[in-house]
């Protein structure tokens, strides 16, 4: 597989709108047939999610959230996540995305994963953390959030995956890779 980076070369970039989060860009790209076309995107700071594993008496479940999505008017059912501050350690947005989000907070929390969410808009990189050893000490929702705290077993989620009753990208992502790499077992 050949490497196209070289064939495209952004010549010029163009903040359209500047946001806490992330910034609206207009990119001028010179491509290989000569031509210079524009391309939208949005520059973002990145983000982070995590899977809260929770141990109880019948087996470790997975602290989920439900999250009203405005842009897509409903609701989804989604692991914690959220922005990356600017400066901020992605590892210390997943921890404080799990506390706010769920009202939990994690002895230990790992990488799993990474990966580009939407690439042909943005450049968000979405890590992937797993959050173990969960106490409860209260949700701490922004005034913007409203979500409500769920509790599933794995497999439960999984069969809501098959069953295309999870639709959100980075959860459905996020858990298939976690139990391909065999955190569902034991």
């Amino acid at each position: 597989m050949s490497d196209r980076r070289a064939s495209l070369r952004v010549v010029q970039r163009r903040t359209l709108h500047g946001g806490r989060s992330y910034d609206f860009e207009e990119l001028t790209v010179a491509y290989p047939d000569g031509v210079r076309r524009t391309k939208p995107m949005v520059r973002h700071n990145g983000a982070a999610c995590v899977i809260p594993f929770l141990d109880t008496e019948t087996g470790p479940e997975i602290v989920m959230v439900r999250n009203d999505r405005v842009t897509i008017e409903s609701s989804l059912l989604e692991v914690p996540a959220g922005g990356i501050d600017e400066g901020e350690e992605p590892i210390r947005a997943a921890a404080r995305e799990l506390e706010e989000e769920t009202g939990y907070r994690a002895a230990t929390i790992e990488p799993l994963c990474r990966f580009y969410t939407t690439p042909g808009l943005t450049d968000e990189l979405m890590h992937v953390f797993v959050a173990r050893g969960l106490g409860h000490v209260g949700q701490s929702l922004e005034v913007y959030e409203s979500l409500t705290v769920h509790r599933f077993a794995p497999d439960r989620l999984l069969g809501m995956i098959d069953r295309g009753e999870l639709t959100d990208g980075k959860t459905v992502l996020a858990l298939l890779y976690a139990e391909r790499h065999g955190l569902f077992r034991g």
